[in-house]
């Protein structure tokens, strides 16, 4: 389900968002006349793979994830981005169809800004534009790395690097350890590794065993980043 905003996105807002860094107060405002903000309640798909790549969404609010359907129909997350993170550049750039299906994993609000408005954008900032391809290669990167790690880490090194890279982007300091802000089921971390949802079960208690994380509380803690990271060596 989608809602439009109750009011007009606050240009404010577009100041975390790392594409628009060096625009200034009356750019940000021009950037938000433009915008068409919308919500998505939890579990909402905010655009289908196929689609046509008509629009650059950013993420404002919450956390999406990025899914594909394998020929035998099952589901993979891809990633999982957070507030500031955009998506739909690359059918936006070359007007192709979408790559992939965006799901909201909780209650999202996203600001959308058609492929014409986006590209005008892109011709006025050359520092948009670096950030852009600075984006686009960091994430070719992080998907070489998860191809070549899928190809030849075990289960128990997949889920440790991922418990560690959601360390990096959802990590909140606690006392005893990092938290990670954001919550996903069994099933979900399944889809990212490869795996089913027993086997990650069953390896998150192990880890919890060998007090790497701490499990007591709806959001898991990372009690040992370096022993949770040498797992990976």
């Amino acid at each position: 389900m989608q809602r439009t905003f109750d009011k007009p996105l606050d240009a404010d807002l577009l100041k975390k968002v790392p594409l628009f860094a060096e625009f200034g107060d009356e750019e940000l405002a021009a950037v938000a006349s433009l915008v068409q903000p919308r919500r998505f309640a939890k579990h909402a798909v905010l655009v289908y793979e196929g689609d046509p790549g008509d629009a650059l969404y950013i993420v404002v609010k919450g956390n999406v994830a990025v899914t594909r359907l394998s020929n035998e129909g099952k589901e993979s997350i891809l990633s999982i981005l957070k507030e500031g993170d955009f998506f739909g550049e690359m059918g936006v750039l070359d007007a192709s169809p979408r790559s992939a299906t965006i799901k909201a994993l909780g209650d999202v609000e996203v600001a959308i800004l058609s492929r014409k408005d986006f590209l005008d954008m892109l011709a006025r900032s050359a520092q948009m534009s670096l950030r852009l391809v600075l984006t686009l290669s960091s994430r070719l990167r992080a998907t070489n790395q998860a191809i070549q790690a899928a190809s030849y880490q075990d289960i128990r090194t997949r889920l440790a690097s991922l418990l560690i890279n959601l360390e990096k982007n959802f990590g909140e300091r606690v006392e005893g350890g990092t938290r990670l802000t954001l919550r996903l089921t069994n099933q979900e971390m399944a889809n990212m590794i490869g795996t089913t949802r027993e086997t990650v079960n069953r390896m998150l208690n192990r880890f919890w065993d060998e007090k790497l994380i701490d499990m007591r509380t709806a959001n898991v803690v990372i009690t040992d980043h370096d022993k949770l990271q040498a797992i990976l060596r």
